[in-house]
């Protein structure tokens, strides 16, 4: 009997919390601009703290509270002690807990102390304890977010007071954005507390005291701004920056104009005992291998957005290439590339060593996430930082006791991202007399050009007209045309950079007046289109450091002619070399080792000679400048940003009827010269690029206004991924001279960065600083606007990628990463078993369900594993193993990097997908996509 009155008693106290009005923000939902003001609704979920006595809770180390539910739902509870009563203020004191509640089940929940929590209740008398319970799954109030109760302890030991917090008592609603410590109001919270007023000036951050700018991204090398659209800018100087080998610092300048950091940003921090593979295994990070397990409860590395509380599908590594442990990093990379405009926090918990023991923090941390007191001002102005930062894990479930690491950045805008391309593009086409660009008409004039030679050939062998050979083109067509020049000397040569406003530390490129470039172009007519018309105007983009030459591979020829295309192909300037024949450039192949070798030593010397003559189309000795000296490196990255416009430029020319279609040359006659009927549909322009055309192909794709399909061939994004993993950039090795190979005695282009830049330990921050200035024409940068979701004034657009399995030159990861940031899906089968290390290489990318698919894709083209015959090139053993799990090249077996290109299936794929209304179909059958000689197992 007694238990029943018991129980009758405690049930009627739940039944009258329960209807009772809580107090604070979610109690008055009648206040005007409330979330709740349409009606009174009665709380998911009642807290109250049990607790009272602070000595006791130091005594045994635990809180306890009382909670019960209206409805099932899952929680995640911490307690906090109160400084202020600023919503997201409160240093986190305890452990947290997640459970699940029955509906009207009251229980008890223990909460345990953690060392912050026994340092801040020591120190102070009478403190008030504030409970926190996100809610993760339920049925909550709008909008969706948690609940919280305040008691004010007494009996503390403390010798001295804490200041009473006002507003204390009872519960109420706080949002997903609490604990967020920001200075954009968009983003909630409050400011961000900086150390100095000249944060980061010729400073570094202790946190990682291995390497000045580490950790990296890293808010603390940020300043606010409020005319940028994060509210913040990245403010690095020059005496923190990185040196060459002749003591010059990069020069942060350019890097300073963004507003955040890269969204595929590696990020990068030295952890001392977890530098061997070993102690990555201890550790348990996420590995390249198996990208799932970010998702694990007790993930180590954690890169957590602070607006959605979401954990960011990444990849970690330590750097394979020193071969000194102490000159090795930890690597979080991106599995997707992070939101833009949004702060994310990075948390490192239970790092491990060889022998799997936890490794301690520093004590420039602890003394953060302990509380450690400390008399120097400038540790205690970066504290409430800190807290912000333990707050917002909390609500994530990640407890501060147990981090051995915590830090933020901000990502850099969209507007931030883009708008030195934007601007330079609507610029060009305003001159052409086009404002509106969102509508696939090709509104105003089309450039001036002009044609300079036409090639006529025949497909009959030995044919008496004297024609040369040719049986897929049957008309080439040589030309110039005339594009704005938006660097800042005239004609736009090598080394030429964008023009600033003086004075602006962010904006738009500005234009001289009057200033122009001379682009050039090579078309390729089949005989197809010439017998009858109506041939699908492509641009064609080259390869590493070519030239518009390579629109006359054979299997370019072979597209147009099995398909109806007309490829019109123009210099990736900025990453090309063409129309050069004279010293220091090459006119051919080297015929010697010695003539190999000094060919190289004049391009470096041409590079470096301050008073060269801009004026041969190749990039070549600017690109080995900018690698001996990085302050250089926007002259390489800005002159890509004019490719761009030349492209587009090059695009209207083909679908305007006053360009092209308006020259003799691409009429239907047999001479090139007489008028006749056109041959170009000019309804709709295509893309289709490999390597370095698949990589900028991606970004001109998200900038184009006259097509909406593109096909990028063996692509990827975000060069700091790529570099290392390519054997084009290589290991940084010394040249191997061999007497049967002339080109031997030319190093990789790894060879002079890593000579100008020999510190080890520092060449992760090095090529994530390079990331930072190249993200405006790596289309790491434009990527979240490459389909569905484009930039202002802008079409949408759909995406194929074909990638070759094991790429020697561009990574399978980066072209995976790119697949999932801009939204494709895989075309599965993927690949045979055993043909791949990751447990499931397209984890985050969607499979294609049905075809013919209307959508972006991505599908992998295998030329099977390393064997001995068939093998047609000659060469043996054939095919390649799929690439290393380290940020390494892959070196050995066949390069499948021209494979994709070289398939009739993939052809096939791409002419289905390059079409007006066009669509992704299986050219493939119910087995893997195969090329080259291989057939399957």
């Amino acid at each position: 009997m007694r238990v029943r009155v018991a129980w009758s008693c405690w049930a009627l106290v739940v039944a009258l919390l329960l209807s009772a009005t809580p107090s604070g923000a979610a109690t008055r939902p009648g206040r005007p601009g409330h979330p709740h003001n349409t009606r009174r609704a009665r709380p998911v979920l009642v807290l109250r703290p049990v607790t009272r006595n602070q000595t006791r809770v130091l005594r045994t180390g635990t809180l306890k509270i009382r909670l019960v539910a209206r409805h099932p739902v899952t929680i995640r509870l911490y307690a906090v002690s109160l400084a202020s009563s600023q919503p997201g203020s409160g240093v986190v004191i305890t452990g947290t807990r997640t459970l699940k509640v029955r509906p009207h089940h009251p229980r008890t929940v223990v909460l345990r102390l953690v060392a912050s929590g026994r340092s801040e209740l020591t120190a102070c008398r009478g403190r008030t304890i504030e409970i926190r319970a996100v809610l993760l799954k339920g049925t909550p109030l709008r909008p969706a977010g948690g609940y919280r109760a305040r008691r004010r302890l007494v009996g503390g030991p403390g010798v001295r007071r804490c200041p009473r917090v006002s507003g204390v008592g009872g519960q109420s609603y706080f949002g997903n954005n609490f604990g967020l410590l920001t200075s954009n109001p968009s983003q909630g919270g409050a400011s961000n507390p900086l150390t100095n007023p000249d944060q980061g000036y010729g400073k570094c951050d202790p946190m990682d005291p291995a390497v000045c700018m580490q950790p990296w991204p890293n808010d603390y090398f940020t300043v606010p701004d409020s005319t940028t659209a994060t509210g913040r800018r990245v403010n690095l100087d020059i005496t923190s920056m990185p040196t060459n080998r002749g003591g010059k610092p990069i020069d942060p300048t350019d890097i300073n104009r963004n507003d955040g950091f890269s969204p595929g940003s590696p990020i990068v921090t030295k952890v001392p005992g977890m530098d061997t593979p070993q102690a990555f295994a201890r550790t348990g990070a996420v590995p390249i291998t198996d990208i799932a397990r970010t998702f694990d409860p007790n993930q180590p590395v954690v890169v957590l957005n602070t607006r959605t509380l979401q954990r960011q599908l990444i990849w970690t590594e330590i750097d394979s290439n020193p071969t000194d442990p102490t000159n090795v990093n930890l690597i979080i990379r991106p599995a997707a590339n992070l939101d833009e405009n949004t702060r994310y926090i990075v948390a490192l918990r239970d790092m491990r060593n060889g022998s799997g023991n936890v490794l301690p923090p520093s004590d420039a941390f602890r003394t953060y996430r302990d509380r450690i007191p400390s008399t120097d001002a400038a540790v205690e102005g970066r504290r409430a930082h800190f807290e912000g930062l333990f707050n917002t894990l909390a609500a994530a479930g990640i407890d501060r006791q147990n981090l051995y690491l915590a830090w933020d950045f901000t990502v850099a805008s969209e507007r931030s991202l883009s708008e030195r391309q934007l601007a330079i593009r609507n610029d060009a086409y305003a001159q052409l007399g086009d404002t509106n660009l969102t509508d696939l008409q090709a509104q105003g004039h089309a450039p001036a050009f002009s044609v300079t030679k036409v090639t006529d050939f025949t497909n009959k062998q030995n044919d008496p007209s004297g024609l040369a050979f040719n049986s897929k083109t049957q008309r080439q067509v040589e030309g110039t045309f005339t594009v704005p020049c938006y660097l800042n000397l005239p004609g736009c040569p090598p080394g030429s950079r964008f023009l600033y406003a003086p004075n602006e530390t962010h904006g738009s490129p500005t234009w001289i007046p009057g200033n122009t470039m001379t682009a050039h172009f090579t078309c390729n007519i089949p005989y197809v289109a010439l017998a009858n018309g109506g041939a699908r105007p492509a641009l064609y983009g080259h390869g590493l450091f070519g030239s518009r030459d390579e629109v006359n591979q054979d299997q370019a020829q072979s597209m147009i002619q099995e398909h109806n295309f007309i490829y019109c192909a123009t210099e990736w300037v900025g990453m090309a070399c063409s129309d050069v024949s004279s010293p220091p450039f090459p006119s051919g192949p080297p015929t010697s080792p010695s003539e190999a070798q000094q060919i190289f030593t004049n391009l470096v010397a041409y590079g470096q000679d301050p008073n060269r003559q801009n004026t041969p189309n190749c990039d070549i000795p600017n690109a080995v400048s900018a690698e001996g000296d990085l302050s250089n490196f926007p002259s390489l990255v800005d002159r890509v940003d004019q490719a761009f416009v030349n492209f587009m430029y090059l695009g209207r020319l083909l679908i305007r009827p006053d360009g092209f279609s308006s020259s003799p040359a691409f009429q239907k006659n047999t001479d090139g010269v007489t008028a006749g009927p056109g041959i170009i549909d000019t309804r709709r322009l295509f893309y289709d690029g490999n390597s370095q055309g698949g990589i900028f192909g991606g970004a001109l794709i998200a900038l184009e206004p006259d097509l909406d399909r593109g096909v990028v061939g063996v692509p990827g994004m975000n060069y700091a991924v790529l570099l290392q993993r390519s054997s084009d950039f290589g290991t940084g090795a010394p040249p191997s001279p061999d007497p049967t190979n002339p080109g031997s005695v030319i190093p990789q282009y790894a060879y002079p960065l890593y000579q100008a830049y020999p510190n080890e330990l520092e060449r992760q921050l090095i090529l994530s600083l390079m990331q930072q200035m190249w993200d405006h024409s790596d289309p790491n940068g434009l990527a979240a606007h490459m389909t569905t979701n484009p930039l202002p004034n802008t079409p949408p657009h759909h995406v194929l990628m074909q990638v070759g399995l094991g790429d020697h030159q561009v990574s399978n990861y980066a072209a995976e990463t790119q697949a999932r940031t801009i939204g494709a899906h895989a075309r599965l089968p993927w690949a045979d078993p055993g043909r791949y290390t990751e447990r499931d290489p397209t984890f985050g990318i969607p499979p294609i369900t049905q075809y013919p698919y209307d959508g972006s894709a991505i599908t992998l083209w295998d030329i099977g594993p390393p064997r001995t015959a068939p093998c047609p090139s000659g060469d043996s053993p054939c095919g390649t193993a799929p690439a290393p799990t380290t940020n390494t090249p892959p070196l050995s077996g066949e390069d499948p990097h021209e494979f994709p290109r070289r398939s009739a299936a993939a052809r096939q794929e791409k002419s289905d997908f390059l079409q007006i209304g066009g669509q992704v179909t299986n050219t493939c059958g119910s087995r893997p996509c195969y090329a080259g000689a291989w057939t399957g197992p």
